[in-house]
């Protein structure tokens, strides 16, 4: 993280390493008792349906074993039914009203207008002084002119003893050559402190507001490993509990679900550095138009924005901005400072910084970090030079870990490693470059991807090379985009589960924890982006194209196929792990939701507006007015949605122009809840279905679900009404934002357009917005469980591992741990 490169530093060395002499040691906790260890494996998206299915047909056979010498159940997800709030839930034991997670995404308001925001975490502008940045920039980050007075003093006595005790010099030319190099000690510390930022911008913070099961656990004295569980990151460490974060986590450059990167030679992109062009709906991803001269291709790689820079043009605005109102400076000065200030004002506009009469010009890669890359082409092969890694790579190959170093300043680095894979070699030439992932073995200090921090840096020596730290891992946006092809994300998901495996094999070998959860995506990926070829109902379905055949870890398969495929690696993962514990170790399976094929979607607010609930303005004159804030007439509006399945009541009150009573509340999401239950879909137009078909499942009123006094206020975070859809059914994509689907009549009138539309998307499987009971998860344990008459629930998780461990679940759970016998 730290460049060595300015000389003036050195000196700080010798604080630095006084600093380190000064250790706080804490007694453990005594070990809670129990019998042996407790091994959860944690699989996203497992669907219960799905697995018992293959366990029946003989195509799982070690979790039809577990099923047969211990328990196997359905496992119920949280309302919404996603993994935000089910593994948030699972971890904390604690319900989305409970611990802060309500979904994916939440409702917030921008004016008069509800509008959605994430809502498993927060992007945050940071001060330095609230982060640990440790080493030489924490010292300086929280010194002012004292330590550079002292330090100064310090360089100068110590010069003074070494010239006179030790060289024996002259008084005379040792005293003031002693003082001279105290002050330029004391210079060197205040020009560090100037490469020290005030504030570091866009920082994920974690939303989760309560303690995972594992930190429970190393509280009473259980030694705890815990491998990418999602939203366990930006948590305080815990001693005892060494864990690695998963969902939630960006890249480096803040991507949520990662940026990527296509360099091209093709004629017809038109967008080269620093620009390029953004690629697909996601805008994820970034295509770059290059030049090839004599076999040999040079370009720029774009990290993290360079907040420092940011930092400093702020100051310097604010400087200008304070001189300004200085009303006696005279018309000469006053259009100096201002021409001054419009320059600065664009620099600040290239960081995105809102800036009065300037447009901001974000998307511009001139306000980030770079480092040059270049290309050597002969005989097929592309010779790829980035920094000091050279890959040489042919056509479909991927390269080993990059590593990526973008300079910030001269005290900051930022260290990142990302893939490579050659597309084309010829015409057009085309190199992919994957996400631009936080290095486990230097991590950004403002963006921990572990607790301790050091804990991401000894995986590394477990498994001998770096990892991914994203958390939303494999590359489901470029297939979402159409970016890359299928067989290109599945050569992905393969190299994900590979190395989670290997890292959950190589904590099993280890005797230094007695609780061991570790989470794998795959499944979840998967499903997301192959429904289509599974499902032959699907709107995307391809006959010819799902009988393709591809490689998928090492098996010739079809596409139609993979789904299946995907469980059968879940199948050898559990296998794997099982043969390695002993007899008194417990073993536990779960997941946060299950899955089904996403073929249609519900315009939710155009079928509010159709049974009256939702009421658009007069005199529309455009059908492209979409969002809730440009067409609803509020004063006539009893209800809105916006995320994923999520009603809310224009309350009075809470909504800035709500109508509807607190009194009244209920009946009114009772009213909702009937007829949508009652809802059909009569097909697509050109198509439509023998008989129409069920849309929903069921409708949950949220606060009779998940009660909180805060009910009724902007403080209660989950919808006041979830739609459950039926197979085969969710939100639309519009919906997610809040939108209408509008259309002109043959008057040019504009009216509402049409309800349910199919899903012609790549991402073609989902659960979030289905009903729970659609799309039930996986429950397994190597030992027999009493189950619930009503089921159990991901909320059972968190309680039972630590009653397995000998450990009392803490009083405001909200379930008692299930009976293992």
């Amino acid at each position: 993280m730290l460049s060595g490169r300015p000389l003036v530093l050195l000196p700080l060395l010798l604080a630095l390493a006084w600093a380190l002499l000064s250790t706080l040691v804490t007694s453990a906790p005594a070990a809670a008792q129990g019998e042996g260890r407790v091994v959860v494996l944690g699989f996203d998206g497992a669907d219960a349906r799905t697995t018992e299915r293959m366990m029946d047909e003989g195509g799982l056979p070690n979790l039809a074993k577990l099923r047969g010498e211990g328990t196997f159940a359905p496992l119920v997800s949280t309302n919404p039914a996603e993994s935000a709030a089910g593994w948030a839930a699972l971890n904390t034991g604690l319900n989305p009203a409970q611990n802060n997670v309500p979904s994916f995404i939440r409702r917030d308001f921008y004016g008069d207008s509800p509008m959605p925001v994430t809502g498993h975490i927060s992007i945050e502008d940071v001060p330095i002084g609230e982060l640990e940045p440790g080493g030489i920039l924490g010292m300086l980050s929280g010194a002012g002119l004292g330590l550079v007075i002292g330090f100064g003093v310090a360089v100068a006595v110590l010069f003074a003893l070494l010239f006179l005790a030790l060289l024996r010099m002259n008084k005379a030319i040792a005293l003031p050559l002693a003082l001279i190099l105290g002050g330029v000690g004391a210079w060197g510390v205040q020009t560090a402190r100037g490469y020290v930022p005030s504030v570091v911008p866009g920082v994920y913070k974690n939303r989760v507001s309560a303690d995972g099961f594992w930190a429970h656990a190393a509280q009473a004295g259980v030694e705890s490993v815990v491998l990418d569980a999602a939203l366990a990151f930006d948590r305080p460490t815990t001693p005892g509990a060494r864990v690695l974060g998963g969902l939630g986590i960006p890249d480096v450059r803040g991507g949520i679900s990662g940026e990527w990167f296509i360099y091209s030679t093709f004629d017809m992109n038109m967008g080269r550095v620093p620009r390029g062009e953004s690629a697909g709906s996601t805008r994820a991803g970034t295509v770059f138009r290059v030049d090839e001269r004599k076999g040999k291709i040079e370009s720029e790689l774009y990290g993290p924005v360079n907040f420092w820079e940011r930092d400093q043009a702020q100051k310097e605005w604010d400087a200008l901005e304070k001189q300004l109102e200085n009303t006696d400076l005279g018309w000469e000065k006053t259009g100096r400072l201002r021409d001054e200030q419009e320059e600065v004002g664009k620099r600040l506009a290239e960081f995105g910084v809102p800036v009065p009469g300037i447009e901001p010009n974000a998307a511009l890669h001139k306000h980030r970090t770079s480092m040059p890359f270049s290309v050597e082409k002969k005989d097929g092969v592309a010779r790829i030079t980035v920094g000091e890694s050279v890959h040489e790579l042919r056509e479909g190959e991927w390269s080993g870990w990059i590593q990526l170093t973008f300079d910030v300043n001269p005290l900051i680095q930022v260290h990142a490693v990302t893939r490579a894979r050659l597309i084309s070699y010829d015409d057009p030439f085309e190199l992919y470059f994957n996400s631009f992932e936080i290095d486990p073995a230097d991590p950004v200090f403002w963006q921990p991807v572990s607790q301790p921090n050091g804990f991401a840096r000894e995986l590394t020596e477990w498994l001998g090379r770096p990892f991914e730290t994203l958390g939303w891992s494999c590359m489901t946006n470029q297939m979402k985009d159409k970016a890359l092809d299928v067989d290109i994300f599945l050569e992905d998901i393969e190299f994900t589960l590979k190395w989670r495996e290997e890292l959950t094999l190589a904590a099993l070998a280890r005797d230094d924890w007695r609780l061991l959860f570790s989470v794998f995506s795959t499944t979840d990926r998967v499903q997301h982006m192959m429904y289509r070829y599974h499902d032959p109902e699907h709107p995307r379905h391809d006959a010819e194209e799902a009988e393709r055949v591809v490689t998928f870890f090492g098996q010739e398969t079809k596409l139609k196929d993979v789904i299946p495929a995907i469980y059968r690696q879940m199948d050898r993962v559990v296998g794997e792990v099982a043969a390695k514990l002993g007899p008194n170790d417990t073993l536990l399976l779960c997941a946060d939701h299950g899955f089904t094929s996403y073929r249609r979607g519900m315009e939710v607010n155009n079928w509010l507006a159709e049974k009256g609930y939702l009421r658009l303005r007069e005199g529309l004159v455009s059908k492209k007015q979409k969002s809730l804030s440009s067409v609803v007439d509020w004063e006539n509006t009893q209800a809105y949605s916006l995320g994923l399945g999520m009603v809310f009541l224009n309350l009075e009150g809470r909504e800035p122009n709500g109508i509807v009573k607190k009194s009244e509340a209920k009946d009114v999401l009772r009213r909702i809840a009937a007829d949508f239950v009652a809802a059909t879909d009569p097909g697509p137009e050109d198509a439509p279905f023998a008989t129409p078909a069920r849309v929903g499942h069921d409708a949950v009123i949220m606060p009779d679900l998940y009660p909180s006094d805060d009910w009724g206020t902007i403080d209660y975070e989950c919808a006041d009404l979830m739609l459950g859809f039926a197979e085969h059914y969710r939100a639309s994509w519009g919906s997610v934002t809040g939108y209408l689907r509008l259309a002109t009549d043959e008057d040019g009138e504009v009216v509402l357009g049409e309800t349910y539309r199919d899903n012609g998307n790549n991402w073609s499987g989902d659960h979030a917005s289905n009903s729970p009971e659609v799309v039930t998860g996986i429950f397994f344990a190597n030992r027999s469980v009493a189950l619930p008459a009503d089921g159990v629930s991901v909320l059972h998780m968190a309680p039972t591992v630590l009653s397995l461990l000998g450990v009392t679940p803490p009083g405001e759970f909200d379930r008692e741990p299930l009976t293992v016998r």
